[in-house]
């Protein structure tokens, strides 16, 4: 492993929110862990990484987005991981931007939340606010197969990150968006890409309807904004890209109740943390349901250790005439063998990092599961 984990782990999980920290790159990076109510040990929840804007912190992107009181009703855990320097490497050059390592440091955040968790690796989303939002678009781009969807407010790509942007496979996108923001503009510029240069490169990325479906939101709240909502469809792997456009709508994020130290109009008409979350539900790493078969426990045997850099064993009373195939999340095959009696080694070494379904069947059951493979 590239990182050295030293978290403070709370016996039973008694509190809800957790400090943590490990060393990652020769620095310590901190983070913030938040534990629905209710919470136990052995649970397998999604979890929603909430990522600061430029000068802020995590606390501060914990108290106005109120992610903490949907994760107590909707079950997830949220974490609001700190860029160093109130900062994240975006990959734009920014004055003052951080030069961490900060793909490989959520990465290493995702280990240290199954090591400690056990979360659904599955349900993993990144959202956030400004620069937050850049760095969700780069994890889209650079670590795709670790997230089922991410989401950005008032936050788009630097012209670097657009034009280096390969992702591994489609994803599901969320862009909120003012058209008066007065600091990540709408139209772009400065080293920035426009949202519509967004919207246009994920959809088309992902094949997606080249119309989208639109809405116009209830204009309820009387505070000079309003929302129009675009849904792009039929995307590969299932995948979709919607715009919520706050026409008047300033640097800020909508239906908070702090400033966030934005500037502009706040729109109330909507909540982006609700708009959020009811965008990531929709949405596993495992993309179309039929792209990978159902998870079942048909055959009785261990999948093991999950995650696993290199090596994985599966460990059945009778393996003699099964056969094991492991599929990347677009649903190809990607290796297949035979299984021994007992304990067969599967070297996975050449896999990159990422989520793959591991199948075993004979004539007359099958296992299917889901294994991360991390370094």
């Amino acid at each position: 492993m590239k990182h050295l984990f030293c978290l403070l782990l709370f016996p039973l999980f008694a509190q809800a929110q957790i400090n943590g920290s490990f060393s990652f790159g020769g620095q310590t990076r901190n983070y913030i862990v938040h534990l629905p109510t209710g919470y136990s040990a052995g649970q397998s929840l999604p979890l929603v990484l909430v990522l600061h804007g430029f000068t802020q912190s995590s606390s501060a992107i914990q108290s106005v987005t109120g992610f903490d009181n949907l994760s107590d009703t909707e079950n997830f855990i949220a974490v609001y991981p700190n860029g160093v320097g109130n900062a994240w490497n975006t990959n734009s050059g920014f004055p003052g931007g951080s030069t961490a390592d900060d793909v490989g440091f959520i990465g290493a955040l995702i280990d240290t939340m199954q090591v400690s968790y056990n979360i659904d690796l599955t349900r993993v989303y990144s959202c956030g606010f400004s620069a937050g939002g850049f760095m969700s678009h780069l994890l889209a781009c650079e670590s795709t197969t670790r997230f089922a969807a991410i989401a950005a407010v008032s936050g788009t790509m630097s012209n670097a990150a657009f034009n280096a942007c390969i992702p591994a496979k489609a994803i599901p996108v969320m862009q909120i968006h003012g058209s008066a923001d007065g600091i990540v503009s709408y139209t772009g510029g400065i080293g920035g890409k426009g949202v519509d240069d967004i919207i246009n490169y994920w959809k088309g990325f992902e094949n997606c309807s080249s119309s989208a479906v639109f809405t116009a939101l209830p204009d309820t709240a009387n505070d000079g904004s309003s929302v129009e909502k675009y849904e792009y469809t039929s995307c590969d792997n299932c995948s979709k890209v919607t715009l919520l456009k706050v026409i008047n709508g300033g640097h800020q994020w909508p239906g908070t109740s702090g400033a966030l130290g934005g500037l502009g109009t706040i729109n109330r008409d909507i909540k982006a943390t609700d708009e959020i979350w009811n965008f990531f539900k929709n949405f596993t790493a495992a993309g179309c349901p039929n792209a990978v078969e159902d998870i079942t426990n048909k055959m009785p045997l261990k999948v093991f250790p999950n995650p696993a850099s290199d090596i994985v064993y599966i460990e059945g009373e009778n393996n003699l005439k099964s056969r094991v195939f492991v599929y990347d999340l677009a649903g190809r095959i990607i290796h297949r063998e035979e299984l021994q009696n007992g304990r067969t080694p599967i070297d996975l070494s050449r896999l990159a990092e990422g989520v793959y379904a591991l199948k075993v069947e004979d004539s007359n059951a099958t296992h299917t599961s889901l294994i991360s493979i991390v370094r």
